[in-house]
């Protein structure tokens, strides 16, 4: 099976976040799949959160194919997460 482009990447920096994440996720993806009906890819970094941040996006990408994570080994800072997600995009509009 050949996978659809992706249209469209969100990039959402990540530091001890661990109380929102799952209702930022429920929300972007409504509005993504409603709305937009674009492929896209949400794109987390985490940049070191020493809460349960990263525990929670394993739990999202297990869930949604569209999710990709990265864990920074330490706190960058929140552009430097920011940076790091877009290299990591794979869409043309990010």
């Amino acid at each position: 099976m050949t996978e659809c482009p992706v249209e469209i990447s969100v990039v959402i920096p990540v530091y001890n976040s661990e109380k929102t994440l799952n209702e930022l996720y429920q929300r972007l993806r409504a509005v993504l799949d409603t709305y937009l009906k674009r492929t896209f890819e949400l794109i987390f970094v985490d940049d070191s959160s020493a809460d349960n941040s990263w525990v929670i996006l394993k739990e999202l990408q297990q869930a949604d194919d569209r999710v990709k994570i990265v864990r920074l080994m330490r706190n960058f800072g929140q552009h430097n997460a920011t940076i790091c997600g877009l290299d990591t995009a794979r869409a043309n509009i990010s």
